[in-house]
């Protein structure tokens, strides 16, 4: 695995959502209670951006059609073959690290 430091910890406080570039990709991440989370920032409905949805609990709401995903493992809760991509996120110190697939 090869993690790409992609934010600080400080600029996620628990309950906000953040949105990333890396590699041109555009990530969402979610701080739930102090654990860090990222997904694909696009819903698969029509492309809104997820990072721009409510947050609410472990499920971001999408803010154009209310589609939600929890984003511990990208599945909607209402129709489990809905899916966004996540990617393994991991912290050192206050570095917010996120591992891409090659």
């Amino acid at each position: 695995m090869s993690y790409l430091p992609v934010a600080h910890i400080d600029d996620l406080p628990p309950g906000s959502t953040k949105l990333v570039e890396i590699e041109c990709l555009e990530i969402a991440l979610y701080n739930v209670e102090g654990s860090i989370y990222a997904t694909s920032n696009v819903c698969p409905h029509q492309g809104a951006s997820l990072a721009d949805g409510k947050l609410d609990g472990e499920e971001i709401l999408c803010p154009w059609h209310q589609w939600c995903f929890n984003v511990k493992d990208g599945v909607s809760p209402l129709n489990p073959r809905l899916k966004v991509r996540t990617y393994p996120v991991k912290l050192e110190g206050k570095q917010i690290l996120i591992d891409l697939p090659e």
